[in-house]
């Protein structure tokens, strides 16, 4: 935790320095980790901070795969995630207003009343300025009758 706490500082101190820094959401195997993510300044090179910002606990298989995370208006960050392959039919879900104390992690199913369907993985996220709301887009493997 004190290493996140030193790599989060120095980011937030190197962005107040700067005019811009990208951060990327990103995950190693083994997928039950946890988030990890790289910062760039040009967004062609990227560093990556080496460390572990949320361990998964949700989920059938309890991963976390294909990260999505967007700041929205009132500097919150929302983060979305796989969190298994199959019998699975939702996604996991957390916020933060630091990137270091998360709240208490969710599964939200959102295939659950389609019979034929597998998984739900990749969820994306993304907040609509014009309709002030945010949006999550995911891919679902459904087999044929």
């Amino acid at each position: 935790m004190k290493k996140n706490i030193a790599i989060l500082i120095i980011l937030f101190v190197t962005v107040s320095c700067s005019n811009k820094a990208y951060l990327f959401t990103s995950f190693h195997e083994p997928a039950d980790a946890g988030l990890r993510m790289l910062y760039s300044y040009d967004g062609y090179h990227w560093t990556d901070f080496d460390t572990v910002f949320l361990k998964p606990e949700v989920g059938t298989q309890k991963v976390m795969r294909d990260p999505s995370m967007v700041q929205g208006p009132d500097g919150t960050f929302h983060l979305v995630w796989t969190t298994s392959w199959q019998k699975d039919k939702g996604f996991g879900t957390a916020s933060s207003k630091d990137l270091i104390h998360w709240t208490e992690q969710k599964h939200v199913p959102v295939m659950e009343h389609e019979a034929g369907a597998l998984n739900a993985w990749a969820p994306e996220l993304f907040y609509d300025d014009v309709e002030k709301q945010y949006i999550i887009i995911w891919a679902t493997t459904i087999r044929p009758f």
